[in-house]
């Protein structure tokens, strides 16, 4: 018997993809869940061996099996993105905000220039 419980809120496409990945795996959620977190606080962020990754911004835990955090019919193309996800992934490198932001405004600073 667990010793404490957590209440997590998930939308329902969250559920769905918990849902699928426990059937997948033959576990129940709540049992997948509780499997995926214990990995994830047992591996830590440095440990790359880990096929666990887990994102803030896709609020989702994603194994490499697991469906994709995006659902397919997604409106906007992903393509940049996830290759850039992937290089991070390969190599660790990095652009700071900062640095990409001040490239980002110099961008449309020469664009607006252009149209001027």
């Amino acid at each position: 018997m667990a010793d404490h419980v957590l209440t997590l809120p998930l939308t329902d496409e969250a559920l769905e993809r918990l849902k699928a990945a426990a059937h997948a795996a033959g576990m129940t959620p709540e049992a997948y869940a509780v499997a995926v977190l214990d990995k994830a606080l047992a591996t830590g962020p440095d440990d790359v061996s880990s096929s666990l990754e887990v994102r803030e911004s896709d609020a989702a835990f994603v194994m490499d099996d697991a469906p994709r955090p995006w659902p397919s019919t997604t409106p906007y193309d992903t393509a940049e993105a996830e290759r850039r996800l992937a290089e991070y992934d390969r190599t660790g490198r990095f652009i700071e905000f900062e640095d990409w932001a001040a490239g980002f405004e110099a961008e449309i600073e020469a664009m607006l220039k252009a149209r001027a």
